[in-house]
């Protein structure tokens, strides 16, 4: 049985996250700490994050 693929808990926020940058917060995962900290952008998150 396959590990599902964690997605960013960023909503709406659906992009996959790699497990070797997944960021955790909170109990959350995240696709990296600034898109955990609320402030992301450019190439440090995925484009379709709208906290980013």
């Amino acid at each position: 049985m396959a590990i599902p693929t964690p997605t960013c808990a960023c909503e709406p926020c659906d992009c996959t996250i790699a497990p070797d940058s997944a960021v955790e917060k909170d109990g959350k995962l995240f696709c990296s700490q600034p898109c955990a900290d609320g402030h992301a952008g450019g190439d440090q998150c995925c484009t379709s994050c709208e906290c980013c």
